[in-house]
């Protein structure tokens, strides 16, 4: 029989699978660019300058998309709940149907989907999810203004 030293806390078990899940997450979405980059080089023997320039054009598909995958994930929860209590008269609110986003970052552009809940009471509408990340109102954040 093992010691008590040998015992895994739960929690720890928790983070391992959820950074596991992110990373399979993240060698998919990078797959998905290397698909793009495949079709982008010349198809034989490609100088130093075309793969150079080929990838340059593409860095910021594949940060874009590595970013939006960190917080799809990092942010599971938030992007998928169906109630919310009106921050003005307390009222619980059902989520109304996801809306689309995409904003610019410095490592590229990255979209979002995020549910919208509105108050009739007091006329009230907000996107708690781009609360939570701190995005600002326009397509460019600010990282990139």
């Amino acid at each position: 029989m093992g010691c008590a030293a040998d015992v895994i806390p739960l929690g720890a078990v928790r983070a391992r699978k959820q950074w596991e899940t992110l990373r399979q997450h993240l060698h998919d979405r990078f797959d998905q660019w290397l698909d793009g980059l495949e079709t982008q080089l010349p198809k034989s023997e490609p100088t130093l300058a075309q793969v150079s320039e080929t990838i340059w054009t593409l860095r910021q598909q594949l940060t874009g998309g590595l970013a939006e995958t960190i917080v799809q994930h990092a942010h599971e929860e938030e992007q998928h709940r169906t109630h919310l209590t009106c921050p003005r008269c307390e009222r619980l609110l059902p989520a109304r149907t996801p809306v689309a986003r995409t904003v610019e970052t410095m490592v590229g552009a990255i979209e979002l989907e995020r549910p919208y809940f509105y108050c009739r009471r007091c006329r009230h509408g907000t996107y708690p999810f781009d609360e939570v990340l701190g995005l600002s109102a326009g397509r460019l954040q600010l990282d990139v203004q």
